[in-house]
């Protein structure tokens, strides 16, 4: 019998360092395995800023370009999720910047589709999902940036901070600004506990 398939481990057992320094090599399972490893995260960053899916898969697309690009720039393993989420932040920013300097006062197609509400998903939680989408939407840049990472991704404010370059106390109270925002927003619309007096 062939057991020569167990003498691989599987990409999520084997150590991100590991996986590193073959992907400077060009090994290209190697990169495989980091692109497996991180893509959910960073589509779903994708998604949220970008508001639709093709597009979300396009910044999928150009971020981990820029990974494996600029690979040699990571020190060490430990600093790798940080780094690269900085250059998923960075890509879904400079997404931003170009839609709305491209926007002017026309609205997209894709945007108008978005936006309409998904009966087929009907039910209370679908009637404050999109609320809270459009609460976190309008949020300023950095506030948004923090609560994504924090409430969304799950990131601890020390790897926050790391990532951001600023103090976990900054990252703690900028989370907390958000999400009063977030809070004002859909009490201001009569959303969840609270109404408007």
């Amino acid at each position: 019998m062939d057991n020569s398939f167990m003498s691989k481990p599987e990409p999520e057992a084997q150590p991100l360092a590991d996986l590193i320094a073959r992907g400077r090599e060009g090994d290209s399972a190697a990169m495989e395995a980091i692109y497996n490893r991180f893509r959910v995260s960073f589509f779903g960053l994708a998604r949220r800023y970008s508001g639709d899916r093709a597009t979300a898969e396009d910044l999928l697309q150009d971020i981990f370009i820029k990974i494996f690009t600029h690979l040699n720039d990571v020190k060490s393993a430990e600093m790798f999720p940080g780094w690269a989420y900085r250059i998923a932040l960075n890509t879904c920013f400079s997404h931003l910047r170009e839609k709305q300097s491209r926007a002017g006062r026309t609205v997209a197609l894709d945007d108008v589709e978005f936006a309409l509400p998904d009966t087929s998903t009907a039910g209370p939680e679908s009637d404050l999902r999109r609320p809270l989408e459009d609460a976190i939407a309008v949020l300023p840049a950095r506030l948004k940036q923090i609560f994504l990472l924090h409430d969304v991704q799950g990131f601890k404010h020390e790897e926050i901070a790391a990532m951001l370059r600023l103090s976990a106390g900054t990252s703690k109270s900028q989370l907390f600004k958000a999400r009063l925002k977030i809070r004002d927003y859909l009490k201001a619309r009569r959303i969840g506990p609270g109404e408007r007096s």
